[in-house]
């Protein structure tokens, strides 16, 4: 793991050399545990050149930590940012925050992806059964953090679920339950959805009305996942 170990520069006496500076004496070695914890834990494979194994709990922490200082960073100029629509009755300009409310709380696609994950009739099967999770972080000079992942499923349905023009809500949840039983798991298409490869996201956009149309019925947890997926989506 990474953590704070102490100063840079000894507070109470200059170094005399560029030695003390590595090896600082006045940093406390105390237990890890005991420290600031800044990042981590990350475990390393020996002999894989860049493999490693993330722990994903403290990934998405971090994630969604940076995401919200992000936001919090760019707020006095999301303040004054104002979006102009023109139209045949005139010109009308509205505040982008007030056109955004929910700006500062958004919350990352990443950890979205494992909370509906935990409130879905998945939760059942462990989600590292299922998927890998391509990791990057990123930060390059004078450039913003870019931090996430896209999700891998480690079982592929034989084929692709597209929207077909005119095709009933009822037929499409036949071919969701096919893919459901074809992963041998639960709301499987959900998750593949939201990959945006396998099953066509306008999918997901028919089942959710007529969810609320009551023509169609899932299980009570997968629907609030799906509606409240279907109000603010998000997509890898």
């Amino acid at each position: 793991i990474e953590v704070v170990a102490g100063p840079v520069v000894d507070p109470d006496y200059r170094p005399n050399s560029v030695d003390q500076l590595f090896e600082p004496t006045w940093v406390l070695r105390d237990s890890a545990a005991e420290a600031q914890q800044l990042a981590g834990p990350v475990y390393r494979l020996r002999g894989r050149a860049g493999g490693g194994i993330v722990h994903m709990r403290s990934f998405l922490a971090r994630r969604a930590r940076i995401d919200k200082e992000q936001r919090e960073a760019g707020r006095p100029e999301l303040e004054n940012r104002i979006i102009r629509e023109v139209g045949p009755d005139g010109t009308r300009d509205t505040a982008f925050l007030d056109a955004n409310p929910d700006w500062f709380d958004s919350v990352p696609r990443e950890n979205r992806f494992f909370a509906d994950w935990q409130r879905s009739s998945a939760c059942a099967h462990r989600i590292f059964d299922h998927w890998a999770f391509d990791i990057h972080d990123l930060e390059g000079r004078g450039q913003k953090r870019e931090i996430g992942f896209i999700p891998r499923p480690l079982k592929m349905p034989a084929e692709r679920l597209p929207m077909e023009d005119g095709i009933s809500v009822h037929r499409l949840m036949e071919r969701t339950e096919a893919i459901d039983a074809e992963i041998g798991l639960p709301f499987a298409w959900f998750f593949l959805m939201t990959h945006g490869h396998w099953v066509d996201p306008d999918v997901g956009d028919a089942i959710a009305e007529g969810l609320r149309q009551g023509r169609v019925r899932l299980p009570d947890r997968d629907a609030a996942v799906l509606l409240a997926w279907a109000d603010k989506k998000y997509l890898f």
